[in-house]
């Protein structure tokens, strides 16, 4: 406005002359529009009043507003394209290095394949020959449990789709508690049915899922302690006179433990597998105490 006072030759503002003692000069009013007051040379009467209407001014402040939003997302994208690189560029080093360990343990687990197999068919031609013996069967009990230990970590590694049939999950539950307990001399397993429960599922599934559960039940017992399980309604419910659990919530995360043995993958492979059979599981624990899941199948085909 001051360097248009001179020339008066900006189109984009308006012209008036106004008493000199109404007015202040050099001064911005934003009273209706922009305007100031100039002196005019030799003039005692009058001011130049230079204004700029309210119309012109919103829209120049809309204008200047897009402008600023539109530097504001075209830097914004920048930047998280930015990001993005770094993110992926920092964390290439940590895929491969995660690549690289599971590669290694599928290895070793392929390699344990062998020496476990041998012993199993030593274990097999023992029993044939001498006959049941109670140490052979913690030998064997042992076996299953580096087998399940194995199964774990396979089912953590690489999932494979479910091939479903019909499951007798009463006699299976029942069948997976005595091989259980053959390891677990000091322990008194107790089984309830109290109807048929059959259910269109994966057997090597379900027997994971309860190996799992039966091997917590029966590690983390009290010496003489019980393991119960019940079949009823559609429900399987095991129980355990055992430590307990502090934290259920936290129990299910991977590699989470309360105890120093174990891997911490149990239960939450436990979580994996029953999420992908549609079961719902039920933890109620009170430590010092005892566990009981209760695993219900009421969302799971009859046939």
């Amino acid at each position: 406005m001051n360097v248009c006072n001179y020339t008066m030759a900006c189109t984009q503002f308006d012209y008036d002359f106004v008493d000199k003692d109404k007015n202040k000069l050099n001064e911005l009013f934003d009273d209706h529009g922009l305007h100031s007051y100039f002196p005019i040379p030799k003039s005692d009467k009058y001011y130049m009043k230079i204004s700029y209407s309210q119309t012109r001014y919103n829209e120049d402040i809309s204008y200047i507003k897009k402008i600023l939003l539109l530097k504001f997302i075209v830097a914004l994208l920048i930047l998280f394209a930015i990001a993005v690189f770094f993110t992926f560029y920092s964390l290439r080093p940590i895929r491969k290095a995660l690549r690289l360990n599971d590669e290694f343990i599928k290895d070793i687990l392929h390699d344990f394949n062998t020496p476990i197999t041998s012993m199993i068919l030593n274990i097999k031609m023992f029993t044939e020959e001498k006959g049941e013996d109670p140490f052979i069967k913690r030998v064997s009990q042992g076996m299953n449990n580096i087998m399940l230990l194995q199964n774990n970590l396979k089912c953590f590694l690489q999932h494979s789709p479910s091939q479903n049939t019909l499951v007798d999950i009463a006699t299976l539950v029942n069948e997976r508690q005595k091989a259980m307990q053959d390891g677990y001399p000091k322990l008194h397993f107790v089984y309830t049915k109290k109807n048929d429960l059959i259910r269109l599922s994966n057997e090597d599934i379900l027997s994971r899922i309860f190996d799992n559960i039966l091997s917590n039940a029966s590690k983390y017992n009290k010496t003489n302690g019980e393991v119960k399980v019940i079949v009823k309604g559609s429900c399987v419910i095991i129980s355990d006179t055992g430590k307990g659990i502090k934290d259920i919530d936290k129990a299910m995360q991977r590699y989470y433990k309360e105890q120093d043995r174990g891997l911490g993958l149990g239960l939450h492979i436990v979580q994996k597998l029953i999420d992908e059979l549609n079961i719902e599981m039920t933890i109620k624990s009170k430590v010092g105490v005892g566990t009981t899941f209760i695993l219900d199948f009421k969302h799971v085909d009859k046939a």
